[in-house]
């Protein structure tokens, strides 16, 4: 009778264990997932601008440049949006370097197929942090063989935007850009 007692008293006791195990693991899914908090939660954000003023003063400039040339951007794209990691054995660390950056412009042909890249480089792109993440995009985009073109802020949009497309279109005449 005490074996069986025994028994008993382990097996509750591993009952315990285990659904206190599965009830955090559930905790962890219901935080990950969508779902509404059981109780009311103040969220620590508020809503920014997409684009700075800079950056939205070029967008209109190469918003009305790609409309006359039938080509189409999108801003602030993620680079692991359009890049994938091949070392399988370090996808994490690889993986990590592009997870949170993004290219300030992606340019697309009317199908949505990327020409090339262009990033808006301001004073700030001055420091040795901004460099040395500058540098490391420009190599990304050479490995992937996406053409990565810097513009500065101070330059003039229009001029550097039609050299861009000179150089994606080498065989277009200079009257053929708009």
């Amino acid at each position: 009778m005490e074996t069986l007692l025994f028994i008993v008293i382990i097996l509750l006791a591993a009952y315990v264990v285990y659904t206190k195990f599965f009830e955090k693991k559930r905790e962890g899914v219901s935080a990950d997932s969508c779902e509404e908090p059981k109780q009311e939660q103040q969220y620590p954000y508020e809503r920014k601008n997409l684009l700075t003023k800079t950056e939205y003063t070029f967008f209109k400039a190469l918003k009305l440049f790609c409309d006359e040339n039938q080509l189409l951007f999108c801003p602030k794209v993620r680079m692991e949006d359009f890049i994938s990691v091949t070392d399988k054995q370090n996808n994490t660390k690889y993986r990590g370097y592009i997870k949170s950056r993004h290219i300030d412009f992606m340019l697309c042909d009317e199908q949505l197929h990327i020409l090339c890249g262009i990033e808006l480089d301001d004073k700030s792109h001055n420091t040795q942090k901004a460099q040395k993440t500058d540098d490391f995009k420009n190599k990304v985009f050479a490995q992937i063989n996406i053409p990565l073109f810097r513009i500065s802020t101070t330059s003039n949009y229009r001029e550097e935007l039609r050299k861009i497309y000179k150089k994606l279109y080498p065989e277009k005449s200079q009257d053929d850009i708009k």
